[in-house]
């Protein structure tokens, strides 16, 4: 089912109900091919450029040394911030900064420790008080002991590779100018390793700020293509996504499985829309969407935007090696198909496929492109269940009063299908409030999700709308 930038495929779901088409227009064409110029901007050769160097300051622990040029997390921070200043030279609506703040007597920081994210956010239109949507990765690394801040902890894969995607995504939007109207931030994250405080700090302050984040893409061990079973997959990448814990019904906290809603929360739907992309735009790449919030019993950047009630998801590598994660560089005998070898273990630049993470970057910088163009979701959208009946009534607010809108979409499935099966389309309307009935199809078989869709023929994120009256 094509979600962007071409007509609704005319479905029948019922009898008399036929979805309406959503012609191509002129912005839809002009906007596709700004988005494909971003796709094509991202280079393998950048992202292998960025992650050698990550790996070169022998260790980004975040306790590591801050004042050596060549060593430890602050010369690898101060690179970072370089290379983004380097970007804002090629787009003046591209400025830089960092987020620095102190920890001391906490677990896993055994000595006051300065950490500092570093960032560069691309304003949209919409200025400070509108949308972002944000591309992360974290930069610090650690080998085998967790409080060793002194020894190599080289750290390609986890997570140069997540850093150099975001350094890439961030050359590539500001090299072909993309003008978007949400802003886009690209930052790498201090601290993930001891307990995800940089991404913690941040998603609290945008928190306490009300930075409307309505996205967070967080790449976290995204440069392997070899698993620790030799099984080498190159076209795929995993995204977890966090479900509903609980919604609120007014005043009311309400389990989800009561209305079936478990797999529906912001991050879920955000997940599929990451799939939706992939699907028109890079076929030859798959997201494998995974439901849970992380790999199990682990975590990552993202969970601390899910903690503060931000939509995020975390791409991940589809088939680990754990001789490349948080292991010292040494060179140890092992039994390989019943033959002695010596296996390199260590997270080394070597292990890191940089056409690998140049797909993933393409697949986060598409949907962030989406994103920042797309026209706000459907506001206060609601279930209608004040009788009782057949089919389905909606109810929801029109962002932006209709400028710029197209109409909306009404995805459905099957409570028991993951993704979305079809779709019914309302046309634009300047109305503040819409109402539409989908009077042969029962909310006790489907599932339900409304986006809005701009005249530029971009999306916002699908919304499950709870039940009300």
């Amino acid at each position: 089912m094509q979600r962007f930038f071409g007509p609704v495929a005319i479905t029948l779901i019922a009898a008399s109900v036929l979805v309406a088409q959503t012609p191509p227009t002129p912005d839809a064409a002009e906007t596709n091919k700004a988005v494909q110029e971003i796709i094509r901007a991202i280079s393998p050769d950048s992202i292998r450029i960025y992650d050698n160097t990550l790996a070169s300051f022998g260790t980004r622990h975040t306790m590591s040394d801050t004042n050596s040029a060549t060593r430890g997390i602050g010369a690898a921070r101060r690179w970072i911030s370089a290379k983004f200043s380097s970007f804002a030279k090629s787009d003046p609506y591209f400025k830089v900064y960092e987020d620095r703040f102190t920890l001391e007597g906490v677990p896993r920081i055994s000595k006051p420790t300065e950490l500092v994210n570093v960032y560069g956010v691309l304003r949209g239109k919409e200025g400070p008080e509108g949308r972002y949507i944000v591309i992360s990765g974290h930069y610090d690394s650690r080998c085998t002991d967790i409080m060793n801040y002194t020894s190599d902890a080289p750290g390609a894969d986890d997570d140069g590779s997540g850093s150099s995607l975001v350094l890439e995504a961030a050359r590539a939007f500001t090299s072909t100018r993309f003008r978007p109207d949400a802003n886009i931030i690209f930052i790498c994250f201090a601290g993930e390793e001891q307990g995800l405080y940089g991404s913690e700090h941040f998603a609290m302050e945008a928190r306490k700020k009300s930075l409307n984040i309505i996205a967070d893409l967080n790449n976290d061990i995204v440069g392997s293509i070899r698993g620790g079973n030799g099984e080498v997959i190159s076209n795929m990448v995993r995204v977890f996504s966090q479900g509903y814990q609980e919604m609120k019904l007014g005043s009311r906290d309400i389990n989800p499985d009561v209305i079936g809603y478990v797999s529906d929360s912001p991050s879920r739907e955000l997940a599929r829309y990451i799939h939706a992309a992939g699907d028109e735009f890079l076929p030859n790449f798959r997201t494998s969407l995974i439901f849970r919030q992380d790999r199990f019993l682990r975590g990552g950047d993202h969970a601390s935007f899910n903690k503060y009630g931000y939509a995020a998801v975390r791409f991940t590598e589809p088939n680990e090696d754990y001789r490349h994660q948080h292991q010292d560089v040494r060179v140890e005998n092992d039994k390989v198909d019943g033959r002695n070898v010596k296996v390199l273990y260590g997270d080394l630049p070597q292990f890191v496929d940089s056409s690998y993470v140049a797909r993933v970057c393409r697949i986060n910088s598409l949907t962030a492109a989406l994103l920042s163009i797309s026209p706000p979701a459907p506001a206060n959208a609601v279930m209608l269940v004040d009788k009782l009946e057949y089919g389905t009534r909606f109810r929801w607010d029109n962002p932006l009063h209709g400028v710029g809108i197209a109409g909306w979409k009404i995805y459905y499935r099957k409570s028991a299908q993951p993704e979305w099966q079809g779709c019914v389309f309302v046309n634009g309307s300047e109305n503040p409030t819409l109402e539409y009935d989908l009077a042969t199809m029962s909310k006790d078989d489907y599932i339900f999700g409304i986006a809005t869709v701009g005249k530029n023929g971009a999306e916002s994120i699908t919304v499950a709308p709870p039940p009300g009256k």
